[in-house]
């Protein structure tokens, strides 16, 4: 070999070489396996632990700096027994922020706590993590991540939902140099791939408020991050290695007591007229067939909502809400069911007697079947303007999703949903969608659904109205329809790009679903902007834009309109966002409103470590959607929410929703009013605490409270005790000064998980 050659030959293994080095960057670390009797967990990480553990650095800031040195030394401590994995966080910090809090209260996060969490990717192919988080008292938060698809979601929280109800224990204690938490981790707990010895991807995750930096909140990772990459779940930097674990398969039961006495009157003059005391019971049973099969089976469930719905205004909204789940058995292993288009809505099965789920996460696949009888049905009919809704009787309920894990690159799924109603008639829903990535920035996804109705024959919806030759409400009728929805995209550190098209028909209904309009084609183009500058004052700032067409199926030209939206995050770790939103073209019924534009601002803030600030305001134009000639009126919206964090145990609420819609010929009102709302929390322990909820509906001119003593030792173990109230001062005989109850109801659930 001449030196020319030898030279060329070094040159390109030096590059190959840096490639390498540049790519593959997974730490492997080969945990040291202990004995049960050595893990205590207390919050206290003993210098026994510290010798078993292999030690990780939470060394390296991605928000708001980019992979710079964290300000201040957090370490993670791992190792394992037959059973469990055992994390430790030692954090050193100057101040400390924390309380106790229920378990799966996102306080944790709006209030920027102290907080650590480990993200495990037990299959390594990055189809979804599990996450689980604790603060610096050991309170609980816990959470899945899969690969984002639809709108964009905030900065940070791209995939993640709270839905899984993991088992794992923690402890924390604040100390004199900061905190200490412990996490105990149940194999059993864990879907992963059938073997006594795994290899899982993880990340060490640390977030707090940095008082030297004007109060910014910042996340310190042990991975790198990179922003330009957009497969965010493929960036995981280290693996654990643990050999010879014990497989245990979980079979667990579910019994339930649940017991309520209501009354109500509709005369003021009247006594409560109580219903006798009605008592349910149900057992649950959740079974690992393997580590990777689960069956979850449900007799007579209690699915009764206990924690009080968000608020909502909704005088004058033209379809129905959407309001979050809360129950544990649709919260769990149904991530993949989270469509674009909305075509599976778990709160459309009301009332089941009785519900069954599988899950099987074979090697590089997914699969969900879900049944259930539901007693109550509720049903939605949408179209182009607006969606009614009734409650029917009994139907059958069936979905069976499956995705196929191609590789980190590329996933394709088939879903099929079936609704069939006692009355006869049935709705019947088959799609297929995709999420593919063709290079580091680009990503292609889809979701294409066909639906097949005969209507029941029932008085469940009382309307005259019509879309294209068929009526709204239920006569029995036959059609097919088609849904498509459709994204390129591109991220990168600075830019996001978004092309987007929606195709509905006005024959298209999924009545597991939440679809609330269809008749349309939309397309959507969507440029942003993102500076993250880590300034002094600036930490970060957005700029971005939205253009929106649509015409219905008649081909007729119906919305357009172009939005501009400016993000600034400064210090106290605040918050300030403002849309710009002009109205070329918005269609309703057989009214145009063209050429009118409205503004909104919202901030958000922490002026205070005892306290959080959430403000938002708006004005401008918008359409009276329930008036009967529908009409144009000036807006404003303002909101309020005042968190307070007042000892470790209390925190106290206030919010208020304030809503008026001017006519522009008059001072008359299509509405005008507001509700107000009071949370009221304490804390015994992070299983113990008593809530109280009041809420005026200025709209309605109704009371409402609810206070509830809760009891919640594990993910699954509950007991409840609690009532709710409803007030009013008009009644049929007498419009009172005064409000008086017009319903009542006092609910007691006891559900205790038994472990085998």
């Amino acid at each position: 070999m001449n030196r020319k050659s030898l030279r060329k030959f070094l040159l390109l293994n030096f590059f190959l070489l840096t490639f390498l080095n540049s790519y593959t960057q997974v730490r492997t670390h080969i945990l040291n396996k202990i004995s049960p009797d050595k893990i205590k967990i207390d919050g206290i990480i003993t210098e026994e632990e510290i010798k078993e553990s292999k030690i990780l650095n939470i060394d390296n800031e991605i928000s708001p700096g980019y992979n710079i040195p964290s300000a201040y030394k957090t370490l993670g401590y791992m190792f394992y027994t037959n059973k469990f994995l055992y994390v430790g966080y030692r954090a050193y910090r100057d101040q400390v922020k924390t309380s106790i809090l229920p378990r799966d209260d996102f306080k944790m996060f709006t209030s920027g706590q102290d907080m650590v969490s480990i993200q495990i990717d037990t299959f390594g192919d990055a189809r979804n993590w599990v996450g689980l988080v604790a603060n610096a008292l050991g309170s609980q938060l816990d959470a899945s991540r899969i690969e984002p698809r639809g709108v964009q979601q905030r900065p940070g929280d791209e995939g993640w939902s709270a839905e899984s109800n993991y088992d794992y224990e923690t402890a924390g204690r604040v100390t004199d140099f900061g905190y200490e938490v412990e996490f105990k981790i149940p194999f059993s707990s864990l879907s992963f791939p059938n073997s006594k010895n795994q290899k899982w991807k993880i990340r060490l995750t640390t977030r707090y408020i940095e008082k030297n930096r004007q109060g910014v909140f910042v996340e310190s990772n042990t991975s790198r991050l990179d922003r330009d990459n957009a497969c965010k779940l493929c960036q995981l930097d280290d693996e654990i290695i643990m050999s010879d674990i014990e497989i245990e398969k979980s079979f667990n039961l579910l019994p339930y007591l649940s017991s309520n006495i209501s009354g109500s009157r509709v005369n003021y003059n009247e006594k409560l007229d109580y219903t006798d005391p009605e008592l349910n019971y149900g057992l649950g049973l959740n079974i690992d067939i393997t580590k990777n099969v689960s069956f979850e089976a449900t007799l007579n469930p209690d699915f009764s909502q206990v924690e009080a719905d968000v608020t909502q205004i909704d005088v004058n909204s033209p379809t129905a809400l959407n309001y979050p789940e809360q129950r544990p058995f649709f919260n769990r292993g149904i991530r993949s069911l989270d469509f674009s288009l909305n075509v599976f809505y778990s709160r459309s099965i009301n009332n089941p007697v009785f519900a069954s789920k599988v899950i099987a996460q074979p090697s590089k696949s997914r699969i969900l079947i879900l049944t259930a009888v539901d007693e109550d049905t509720p049903i939605l009919v949408p179209t182009k303007y607006k969606s009614y809704s009734g409650v029917g009787s009994k139907s059958f309920n069936n979905i069976i999703r499956y995705q196929n894990v191609i590789n980190q690159n590329a996933e394709i799924g088939l879903t099929s949903l079936y609704k069939k109603y006692n009355e006869g008639g049935f709705n019947n829903v088959i799609g297929t969608d995709g999420l593919f990535t063709f290079s580091k920035f680009w990503k292609f996804e889809y979701e294409l659904f066909f639906n097949s109705n005969k209507e029941p024959i029932a008085d469940w919806i009382d309307s005259n109205d019509k879309f294209l030759n068929y009526t709204v409400n239920l006569d029995g009728e036959s059609f097919n329809g088609s849904a498509l929805y459709s994204t390129l995209r591109r991220d990168t550190e600075n830019w996001s790009t978004r092309i987007r098209y929606y195709d509905i028909s006005p024959e298209f209904r999924s009545d597991l679903g939440f679809v609330v309009e269809n008749n349309l084609k939309r397309i959507t183009f969507f440029q942003g902007y993102t500076n993250y500058l880590n300034k002094d004052l600036i930490k970060r700032l957005s700029i971005s834009s939205r253009y929106e067409l649509e015409y219905d199926y008649s081909n007729n030209y119906t919305d357009s309109k172009i939005e501009g939206y400016f993000t600034i995050a400064s210090v106290l770790d605040s918050t300030f966002f403002y849309n710009y939103e002009y109205n070329f073209l918005n269609s309703y019924l057989d009214k145009e409103f063209r050429n009118y534009h409205n503004h909104r601002f919202t901030l958000s803030l922490k002026p205070y470590k005892f306290v959080d600030v959430i403000s938002g305001f708006s004005f401008g134009k918008d359409i009276a959607f329930r008036e009967e000639i529908p009409g144009l009126g000036q807006r404003l919206n303002y909101n309020l929410t005042l968190d307070f964090t007042l000892t470790d145990n209390l925190s106290i609420k206030p919010s208020i929703n304030y809503s008026k819609l001017r006519k522009l010929e008059s001072n008359e009102y299509f509405f005008n009013g507001y509700i107000s709302r009071l949370d009221l929390r304490y804390q015994f322990t992070s299983f113990l605490g008593v809530r109280f909820i009041s809420e005026y509906n200025n709209f309605s001119e109704e009371l409402f409270f609810q206070p509830l003593i809760s009891w919640r030792p594990n993910s699954d173990t509950i007991f409840y005790l609690g009532g709710n109230q409803n007030m009013v001062n008009e009644f049929l005989d007498y419009n009172s000064p005064h409000y008086r109850a017009s319903s009542t109801q006092l609910f007691l659930k006891f559900q205790y998980l038994i472990k085998s």
